[in-house]
């Protein structure tokens, strides 16, 4: 179940300024302390919570950064492998690791299709 909890920190503080007229009294078993613990409580998980939240940003952020290298290296690599004079493009590594090896590239020719009014796109 959901739980709105904005709504109820906006509702209960406002109700904790209300109570302050009185302080003391208790209602239905609770005082204005007892309230104010849990709001209190509240706050302090609040700042956790966005502190790992932030931490959290700040690994992904590296990780990201991590993964765009290890991608302009596997572009390098795979460049390399296409110019190796042992390998080449049409090589059984150059498949191996991921590329379309030369001998399997559709030829790139296309017809293109005709729109209502006789155009090609």
């Amino acid at each position: 179940m959901a739980v709105n909890v904005k709504e109820i920190k906006e509702q209960c503080e406002r109700m904790s300024a209300g109570l302050s007229q009185a302080p003391t009294v208790e209602f239905n078993g609770y005082k204005k302390a007892d309230l104010d613990a849990d709001l209190a409580e509240g706050a302090t998980l609040d700042m956790q919570i966005a502190e790992e939240e932030a931490a959290t940003k700040i690994k992904k952020d590296r990780r990201d950064k991590v993964y765009k290298n290890a991608a302009g290296k596997r572009v390098k690599i795979g460049k390399g492998i296409a110019g190796h004079k042992d390998y080449g493009e049409d090589s059984e590594l150059y498949g191996a690791c991921g590329f379309v090896r030369k001998s399997e590239r559709k030829s790139g020719l296309h017809r293109g299709t005709k729109s209502e009014n006789g155009d090609t796109k």
